[in-house]
C-alpha cells in the first residue's frame, strides 16, 4: 500500500489541476484506509464547496476541525462556506478564529472585513480591511474589502447627512481599488450637493472613462453641465444616455429643460410630458376619467386645468387660462389653496378649487404646464399681456392703508431673499439676506419684505431697517395685493417672481450663473414678463456680482 503521504500529495495535485473527481476518489480512499485524516476530511470539504453543495462541505471541514482544532486554513475556509451558506454571523465567527490561531494572517484579517462588511458593520470592516492590507499592501481581496468599507462607510455618512465625510470616504475607495467606478460616481453626487458641479463633473465623467457607461452616469454628468451653464454639451450628454436607455424618464424630462432653455420649443415642449413618468412627479400623478386636452378646437366643453406642484409654475402658466376659455371651452382650476382666491379673479375662469376639494365636472383636462405645448408656443407667439392677475380693490385698500403714505421723492422696494426650503435646490437659486445688504445704503428707498420662510428670524438677525410685510399675507391675494403697493420687488427665483411679472409691477430677479430652463439664455429681459429685468452671477456662485449689476441698474434710474 503507499504512503498516504504520498496519495494525499497526488490528490492535491489532481485538486490544482481541476481534476475534482479523481482527487476526490483519492481523499474518499485515504478516509477509508485512516479516517482521522484531517487534511483529506478538509479537502474533500472543498471539492463540495468548487461543487456548490456548501452543506456537505461545512459537514466535511467541521469533521476536520473536529480532528484537528488549530489549523487556520480549515477555520478560514469554514468562514468562506459559511459565506456561502448566508450564515453570515457563523461566518464572521469562524473568521475570528482564524484570526486567534495566527493573529497576523492577512488573508484572515481580510475574511474578518469580508464578514463585517456583509453584516453591515463597515467602520469595523474599515479597521479590519485597513490591518489586512497594512500587513500584505499586494494581497488584492483585501483592498477590494478596503475600498467596499470605504465606499459602504461614505454611503452611510451620506445617508446622515454628513457630507464631508462620506466625501472623505468616496475620495478613498477608487484611489485602493481603480475599478471601484460607484464611488467615483457617488462622489460626484457629493459634489453636486454641496454645489462644486466642477468636481461633479471630473467624477463622472473619471467614471465614463473607465468604462462605465450607465445612461444615469450620463444624464448625472448631463446634469451638472446644465448646471455649468453649458447646454449644449448637457444635451449631449443626455442623448448619449438616451442611446442607452431610451425609456429613461427622468433624463428625458433634463433634456426637455435643457432644449427649452435653448429655445427649441416644438422638441421641449413634448419631450417635457416625460415628467409624468419620473419618480419626482410620482406625487403628482392621478387617474383621470376624462381624455387629456392637448390644444384641439371646443365647442363649449369645460377643460379642467389642474395645477401640479410650485406655487410659481401656477402663476406663470395661469396665464392661459383665458386662451382656454377663447377657444371655446368653460375652465376651471384646480390649485393650491393659497391660489385660489387670486386665480378666481382671472377672465374666462368659471370655477377654481383648491387641492382635495370636490372638483368641479369637466368634459376634458389638462395639466397647466402642458398648456404651452398645447398651444405651441414659442418666441413669437408666447402669451405676454400683463397684468393677466389683478388684487381685489378692497385688499389693496387695506394693504396701502397699512404701508401709509410714502415718504416724499421714496421708492417702496419689496425684498425677497430666499425661495421655499421644499425645492430640491433652493439654496443654489436663494442668496439669502445678507447677500443683498449693499442695497441697503442707496438713498431714497423704502424697505418691506415680502418674504414667508423664516421672515423675522432673518430680519432679527441684520442691520438694515426693512419692515415685515410677508407673513402678514394670508395667501397670494393678499401678496398680491402688497405688491400693487410697491413701486419695485427685488427677488430670486421665487414664486414672487411670477407674481410680481404677472401684476406687471416692476421686478428685479437675481439668478444663478446658470438659471432654470424659463429664463433661457443669455438674457437680462424676460420674454415672459416685460416689467421683468433678469440679474444673473457674472460667473458661478457669484452673487455678489449679481447684486453689484442690480445696484448699478437703481442707482441708474431703473426702473
Amino acid at each position: 500500500m503507499s504512503d498516504p503521504t504520498d496519495q494525499l500529495a497526488a490528490a492535491v495535485a489532481l485538486h490544482q489541476q481541476g481534476r475534482l473527481d479523481e482527487a476526490e476518489a483519492i481523499y474518499r480512499a485515504i478516509l477509508d484506509a485512516a479516517p482521522e485524516t484531517a487534511d483529506a476530511e478538509h479537502l474533500l470539504g472543498l471539492i463540495m464547496h468548487q461543487r456548490g453543495d456548501h452543506a456537505a462541505a461545512l459537514a466535511g471541514i467541521d469533521r476536520a476541525i473536529a480532528l484537528n482544532d488549530g489549523v487556520v486554513l480549515y477555520h478560514a475556509n469554514r468562514a468562506r462556506v459559511l459565506t456561502a451558506l448566508g450564515e453570515h454571523e457563523r461566518s464572521l465567527s469562524a473568521a475570528r478564529r482564524a484570526l486567534a490561531l495566527e493573529p497576523a494572517n492577512p488573508e484572515s484579517m481580510s475574511d474578518l472585513a469580508g464578514a463585517l462588511l456583509r453584516l453591515g458593520r463597515a467602520p469595523e470592516a474599515l479597521e479590519a480591511a485597513s490591518k489586512a492590507v497594512a500587513l500584505s499592501p499586494g494581497l488584492q481581496a483585501a483592498r477590494i474589502n478596503l475600498a467596499l468599507a470605504h465606499f459602504d462607510v461614505a454611503l452611510a455618512a451620506q445617508e446622515a447627512g454628513d457630507l464631508e465625510r462620506s466625501e472623505e470616504h468616496y475620495k478613498a475607495a477608487p484611489v485602493i481599488d481603480p475599478e471601484r467606478v460607484e464611488a467615483l460616481v457617488n462622489l460626484g453626487n457629493v459634489y453636486r450637493l454641496h454645489y462644486r458641479v466642477g468636481d461633479a463633473a471630473l467624477c463622472y465623467a473619471a467614471a465614463l472613462a473607465k468604462g462605465c457607461d450607465l445612461p444615469e452616469v450620463h444624464g448625472n454628468l448631463g446634469v451638472v453641465r446644465q448646471e455649468m451653464g453649458e447646454t449644449a454639451e448637457a444635451i449631449a450628454c443626455y442623448d448619449r444616455a438616451l442611446a442607452v436607455d431610451p425609456e429613461n424618464a427622468e433624463i428625458r424630462r433634463n433634456r426637455a429643460q435643457a432644449l427649452l432653455k435653448q429655445g427649441n420649443f416644438a422638441e421641449g415642449w413634448r419631450e417635457f410630458e416625460w415628467r409624468w413618468r419620473t419618480a419626482h412627479f410620482a406625487p403628482f400623478r392621478r387617474d383621470w376619467a376624462k381624455p387629456r386636452w392637448t390644444g384641439g378646437a371646443l365647442a363649449g366643453e369645460t377643460v379642467l386645468v389642474h395645477a401640479e406642484q410650485g406655487f410659481g409654475d401656477s402663476l406663470q402658466f395661469a396665464r392661459y387660462l383665458p386662451m382656454v376659455a377663447e377657444r371655446g371651452a368653460r375652465a376651471v382650476v384646480e390649485c393650491p389653496a393659497p391660489l385660489v382666491e387670486l386665480l378666481r379673479g382671472l377672465d374666462g375662469v368659471d370655477a377654481v378649487v383648491a387641492y382635495g376639494d370636490a372638483i368641479p365636472a369637466h368634459d376634458l383636462q389638462i395639466p397647466m404646464m402642458s398648456l404651452p405645448g398645447a398651444f405651441g408656443t414659442d418666441f413669437d407667439s408666447m402669451p405676454d399681456d400683463v397684468p393677466y392677475l389683478e388684487p381685489a380693490d378692497d385688499r389693496v385698500m387695506k394693504w396701502s392703508a397699512r404701508l401709509g403714505p410714502p415718504s416724499p421723492g421714496s421708492r417702496r422696494v419689496g425684498l425677497v431673499w430666499k425661495g421655499s426650503a421644499n425645492h430640491q435646490r433652493n439654496d443654489w437659486r436663494s442668496p439669502g439676506l445678507e447677500a443683498f445688504r449693499p442695497l441697503a445704503g442707496l438713498d431714497g428707498f423704502e424697505w418691506f419684505s415680502v418674504q414667508k420662510d423664516d421672515e423675522a428670524e432673518d430680519l432679527a438677525a441684520a442691520d438694515w431697517d426693512i419692515a415685515p410685510l410677508g407673513r402678514a399675507c394670508a395667501d397670494f391675494a393678499d401678496t398680491a395685493a402688497a405688491i400693487q403697493c410697491l413701486d419695485l420687488v427685488i427677488t430670486p427665483d421665487t414664486a414672487v417672481a411670477h407674481l410680481a411679472g404677472a401684476l406687471a409691477r416692476p421686478v428685479c430677479v437675481v439668478l444663478p450663473y446658470a438659471s432654470e430652463w424659463r429664463w433661457f439664455e443669455g438674457r437680462s429681459d424676460s420674454p415672459w414678463y416685460p416689467t421683468m429685468r433678469l440679474f444673473h452671477q457674472p460667473a458661478y456662485g457669484d452673487w455678489a456680482g449679481a447684486v453689484a449689476r442690480l445696484r448699478e441698474a437703481l442707482e441708474a434710474g431703473w426702473p
